[in-house]
């Protein structure tokens, strides 16, 4: 079986390596104290308020400009959703150099909301569904605060 890095300008160890110099840089900015302060006032608001409130603080620059909250080059926040239903609020994705898009294309740290660990199917045949929008999924959220925990 050929290894598909022999076909490649990298190996595996440098893919990786860029990997986790993207992923310590996400874990830098989430973890200063400015964005940690967000967490804490998200994480008071009622569970199915946490969509409104990523759409309205986490994705909007000068709403965390204004708690203190400098988002660096490079690191994007946004609204995520999959298709196993996990109720994601958002993603903080960082794009790897384009050199290595053939292979992958970011890294990222989702946050999910409050939900039960059952309510999630794992089972291959029921966990792959196309994904709800973000907007889809805050909004049903929303609209039924027990989807939050659902």
């Amino acid at each position: 079986m050929e290894n598909v890095f022999d076909s490649l300008a990298y190996d595996q160890a440098e893919l990786q390596q860029v990997m986790r110099d993207h992923y310590d840089r996400i874990i830098a900015f989430i973890t200063t104290k400015p964005f940690q302060a967000v967490m804490i006032e998200m994480s008071a608001t009622p569970a199915h308020e946490r969509p409104k409130f990523v759409a309205d603080v986490l994705v909007n620059r000068e709403e965390m400009a204004n708690r203190g909250v400098r988002v660096p080059k490079g690191i994007l926040i946004q609204r995520s959703a999959f298709g196993d239903r996990r109720p994601t609020l958002f993603a903080v994705k960082h794009f790897l150099p384009p050199k290595y898009a053939d292979v992958w294309q970011n890294v990222n740290i989702t946050f999910d909301n409050e939900y039960v660990d059952a309510s999630v199917k794992r089972d291959r045949a029921t966990c792959w569904r196309a994904p709800l929008s973000p907007a889809e999924q805050a909004e049903a959220v929303a609209n039924d605060p027990a989807m939050a925990l659902a």
